[in-house]
């Protein structure tokens, strides 16, 4: 938590740092300073090779390569502290998969349609959220009403990726929209986003708002239920970054906008090839 991870990313890190420990227990290992590379290495086979509990098939391989950087960071810190004298896992190299996920990016006209077939003020303030303000899907459950300086056209990200606060410029338009779906709710709940339960409404469930709102496009009607399944609000964050793109924002702006450390993030998340993006430096 120290290091500005999410919640989720602690828990994983702690599941991962206990089969690793649970591992070694079983092939009767139990000192920090009795684990050598062999160890390292037997286990980095055994996790290539073992079976996810959910979907019954082989680890993917970001999965793989996420249990070992954890191993390494943790005997790392380990050295660190003095509790064991070399770290046997200092020198290996645990390679990040090439493969690039699938991502679905969505077309401006097909943008349009989602907000001509919006029902009430929610719809249409989770599109003007989650794209035309580029949150993660967390940052948009995260939000609060006070978060939002609509007089100062301005969105607050209070705590992004790593902890990172963010300021997000949006038009007048999309500002007074959302002061219109404020003042529709009389409930005093901090959050911006409210379930049927009238709690803060989390990821899954805007996911989940965010297809029914896609079933009644036409373009919609066309996803198969396994295209369905690759579609959130992260898939609108990934088009309107690739929007600003094509629309002749710097690639350092559109890094900014997002909310990214590192310039290479947006390389990935807008698919724009290196020619492109020499184009748009130069």
């Amino acid at each position: 938590m120290l290091l500005g991870y999410a919640d989720e990313t602690c828990q994983s890190k702690y599941l991962y740092l206990k089969e690793f420990f649970n591992w070694l227990e079983e092939i009767g290992v139990y000192q920090l300073h009795h684990i050598t590379a062999v160890e390292i290495g037997n286990f980095y086979e055994y996790v290539q090779n073992r079976k996810s509990t959910r979907t019954k098939e082989t680890l993917k391989l970001k999965t793989v390569y996420d249990i070992m950087r954890c191993v390494q960071q943790y005997l790392g810190y380990a050295l660190h502290l003095g509790k064991i004298k070399i770290n046997p896992a200092s020198h290996l190299k645990f390679h990040y998969p090439n493969e690039e996920p699938e991502r679905i990016i969505f077309t401006q006209e097909e943008i349009q349609e989602l907000y001509q077939v919006t029902e009430d003020l929610q719809e249409r303030a989770i599109l003007h959220i989650a794209y035309g303000c580029g949150l993660r899907a967390n940052e948009v459950s995260q939000l609060n009403k006070e978060d939002l300086r609509l007089t100062e056209t301005l969105v607050i990200v209070q705590k992004g990726k790593n902890s990172k606060r963010r300021l997000v410029p949006i038009s007048q338009t999309i500002a007074d929209e959302l002061q219109e779906f404020i003042f529709s709710s009389e409930t005093k709940q901090k959050a911006l986003f409210l379930n049927s339960k009238g709690t803060r409404m989390q990821e899954w469930t805007l996911n989940k708002q965010l297809k029914k709102i896609i079933k009644r496009t036409d373009f919609g009607k066309a996803f198969t239920k396994q295209e369905l399944t690759k579609i959130g609000i992260h898939t609108l964050r990934h088009s309107i970054a690739t929007h600003l793109l094509e629309n002749g924002m710097a690639l350092e702006q559109v890094q900014i906008f997002l909310g990214h450390s590192h310039i290479e993030s947006t390389e990935i998340y807008t698919h724009i090839n290196q020619n492109q993006i020499n184009e748009l430096m130069q």
